[in-house]
């Protein structure tokens, strides 16, 4: 789908717009915020070579926000079941 196909609103914060029906900006300031706080907070420094991990990473916990513990846990483990990721294989530079 290209982006000609999807509905595009402007938000005139200028005027006092905010939230003009659905079009609004709080959900990417939201997940901004928590991969930000996540950059000073857990790994205070953030890789090029990694750093579609991170995103991925902190997309997975915007996206589970509302999710209970033990289903955050379940999700997580059976994501794990059968499956090894050695440091070798995390380390390989991607080609790109």
């Amino acid at each position: 789908m290209g982006l000609g196909e999807y509905l595009h609103e402007t938000v005139a914060h200028s005027v006092s717009g905010y939230v003009p029906g659905m079009a609004h900006t709080n959900g990417i300031e939201s997940f901004w915020a928590l991969l930000k706080r996540g950059h000073n907070g857990i790994y205070h420094s953030m890789s090029r070579d990694h750093l579609q991990r991170y995103v991925d990473e902190f997309a997975g916990r915007y996206n589970m926000c509302r999710q209970t513990t033990m289903f955050k846990i379940d999700i997580v483990f059976s994501g794990l079941a059968g499956k090894r990721l050695t440091y070798g294989q995390l380390t390989i530079r991607r080609r790109i």
